[in-house]
């Protein structure tokens, strides 16, 4: 069994075991879906039987789904299909969006989305589906800001719920994230997945990490450059440090790859952990 089949077996897994174990306080297999009705569930289960000829890229690409974007730590990335994004429906069997990573050399399908047009003056017609409006975000930026986001902040181009669907939003897309092939810790529809990361390295993501330390990990997969042109489309994230952003993301990807070459391989230990973290702030990047 692939990876990938194993960890869709394991967020599909016998909810019963779950139950007896006391693992989740839902009746769903693992605790990132516990907050989707019984409508939502069937309608991811639905979608994610749909896309398992997308395992393979290449049968994407056939399907007519081309990429979009930079690759992003916490997303990878996007492949649109645009004859679905403008056919005005959402349709469990055909997601307009599938997210592709790097891992083991190999492009790896680890989520996927739904999305569909917002009219520029008049209110747009929402497509039937079973998710709240707020569930929902607006994509209005351009292909690298859009992709260079980190945290999918609630404002400006980048609105969520309510103001995605205003009178007064701008043309955009609305997009739905959905991770049904690699469990999101942080809630099935969370746009960001920070399990990412340690995918892409063949790690567990420690309970105790924290954001920093995931941000700093990504260097090993991402390189600075992702970090260095987010700084640049978003001056906002605050007051770099003192010898620019692409200096200090380039002596942070330093260490994090020397300590990487010099660890021991295993699950990442808490004093790992602290010190992925610290490496992040003390070199000024908390912003980012």
């Amino acid at each position: 069994m692939t990876a990938q089949l194993a960890v869709s077996a394991t967020i599909l897994s016998n909810t019963a075991y779950a139950q007896e174990q006391d693992e989740v306080p839902c009746m769903q297999s693992v605790s990132s879906w516990c907050e989707l009705s019984e409508e939502q569930t069937d309608f991811l289960r639905q979608s994610r039987l749909a896309t398992l000829p997308y395992l393979s890229l290449t049968a994407a690409v056939a399907d007519g789904f081309r990429p979009v974007g930079a690759d992003a730590p916490a997303m990878g990335r996007h492949w649109v299909n645009f004859k679905r994004l403008f056919d005005g429906e959402i349709n469990a069997a055909k997601p307009e969006i599938l997210m592709y990573a790097d891992v083991n050399g190999r492009d790896s399908l680890v989520g996927i989305g739904f999305g569909y047009a917002v009219g520029r003056e008049t209110r747009t017609p929402i497509p039937a589906n079973p998710f709240r409006l707020d569930a929902w975000h607006r994509h209005s930026g351009s292909l690298d800001m859009e992709s260079h986001r980190t945290d999918h902040e609630d404002a400006g181009v980048h609105d969520h719920g309510l103001a995605t669907h205003s009178r007064e939003a701008e043309a955009a897309v609305a997009v739905l994230h959905s991770w049904v092939w690699i469990d999101n810790p942080a809630g099935v529809l969370e746009p960001n997945n920070w399990v990412l990361p340690y995918v892409r390295l063949g790690l567990s993501r420690p309970e105790n990490t924290t954001p920093e330390a995931d941000r700093a990990l990504s260097l090993l997969s991402m390189g600075a450059e992702f970090f260095i042109v987010r700084a640049q489309l978003f001056p906002e994230s605050g007051r770099p440090p003192s010898g620019g952003w692409a200096e200090a993301l380039r002596g942070a990807e330093a260490e994090v790859k020397s300590w990487w070459h010099a660890r021991p391989e295993g699950p990442l230990a808490s004093s790992e952990v602290a010190w992925l973290a610290g490496l992040w702030k003390r070199s000024g990047l908390k912003g980012l």
